[in-house]
């Protein structure tokens, strides 16, 4: 490829909403200060061009063999936090894509009114440092320095901190596995199916060893977008599981113990990051769904068809988090749960395992977020099956 020896932009004309141009938005000032931050530079050539896969807010700059993207904020008065980082993804999977190896990705800041230091744009700029997206301006618009995240534990605590309390909105949610491999819930329907080649990428810098992704199918979309699929399989230690509820079915079928990556979503977006429920214990490697209503009596209730039984069994209102201990005390029955969410031991056990039981278990009521109707449904049937 011949290298340009003056920089060169090319910028998608059109935006895919709101019907202005970017040749509009992105002018010649704010070209040459882009061209001049990144190359030195402040003469440059640029070509707005019409037609082909709608790009956001992303330019690409080239010079001397090295090709830059250059995703932009929104302009003018932010509207929220996910339209300020609508192109991110989008530059961020071009970029991991790009063949050439002299190759770059910076975030620049246009003219704003508002704020966007907020705990979640903090979250998101530390999410693209650790990425590896160069900040060109942040310290006209921020007053706090962008540090990227250290370790995956440090990034799933900011996470959980930042998760919205709207249970539609369909977020991706990280935590970790019983062997302690970092673990990835996105849905491939909705808003937020961008944010899962996001964190692969983030938790691939972050993590040496394996990293999994459960795509949790739905509304007939197998998978994600295959752009971002293609970079997620580069990333040679994240490995995709495929999920949907055929699967969870044959499987439901199978085994009286459901292990249902939908299921731990359901109760991640419920309930929020792995926390015994019973002790507060909040080493994810330790903490397991719990159901409810047990899988085993649901697939023996004849009046139910199979589809409403998955139902059920997939519900995050039909489970908890529990640690090893507290999930096997609660199966076999020597803690009981009351309607009002108080716990107590069964009445017949010896005292001394009372006492014990007792000793380890902190949480006398559950939370009373916990406590919705249809936990009060599912606790009513395990108690009528007994």
């Amino acid at each position: 490829m011949t290298k340009r020896t003056v920089p060169h932009f090319t910028i998608k004309r059109r935006a895919q909403k709101g019907g202005y141009l970017y040749s509009d938005i992105l002018t010649p000032e704010i070209l040459r200060d882009v061209c001049l931050r990144v190359t030195g530079c402040d003469e440059y050539t640029c070509e707005f061009i019409d037609g082909g896969y709608n790009k956001g807010r992303l330019a690409i700059l080239e010079y001397q063999g090295t090709i830059t993207y250059v995703s932009f904020s929104e302009a003018g008065k932010i509207e929220g936090r996910n339209s300020f980082f609508q192109s991110l993804t989008t530059a961020l999977v071009g970029y991991y894509r790009e063949e050439r190896e002299q190759k770059r990705i910076c975030f620049y800041f246009l003219p704003l009114e508002g704020n966007v230091e907020g705990p979640y744009f903090r979250f998101m700029y530390r999410v693209m440092a650790t990425a590896g997206v160069e900040f060109l301006n942040d310290d006209d618009f921020l007053k706090q320095k962008i540090y990227p995240f250290i370790t995956t534990d440090d990034l799933i605590a900011a996470r959980h901190s930042n998760r919205s309390s709207n249970r539609g909105n369909n977020s991706t949610y990280i935590t970790k596995g019983s062997s302690g491999v970092p673990q990835i819930y996105g849905k491939t329907y909705g808003a937020s199916k961008k944010e899962a080649a996001l964190l692969c990428i983030v938790l691939s810098h972050l993590t040496p060893s394996r990293v999994e992704l459960y795509e949790i199918c739905e509304q007939d979309l197998s998978e994600l977008p295959k752009p971002d699929l293609e970079v997620i399989r580069k990333l040679s230690n994240v490995e995709i599981i495929p999920t949907s509820l055929s699967m969870e079915r044959v499987s439901f079928e199978r085994d009286d113990k459901l292990r249902s990556a939908r299921f731990i979503y359901n109760l991640l977006a419920k309930l929020g990051p792995k926390k015994c429920a019973l002790c507060g214990c909040e080493i994810p490697e330790l903490i397991n769904g719990a159901h409810i209503w047990p899988v085993a009596d649901i697939k023996r209730q004849p009046a139910l068809d199979t589809a409403l039984k998955l139902e059920y069994a997939l519900d995050g209102d039909n489970g908890l988090w529990l640690c090893e201990n507290h999930h096997k005390l609660f199966d076999e029955g020597f803690l009981l749960i009351d309607r009002s969410g108080k716990i107590e031991c069964r009445s017949d056990l010896e005292e001394k395992t009372k006492e014990y039981i007792t000793a380890i278990t902190p949480v006398t009521h559950l939370d009373p977020g916990i406590l919705t109707p249809r936990f009060d449904d599912y606790l009513q049937k395990r108690y009528e099956i007994k």
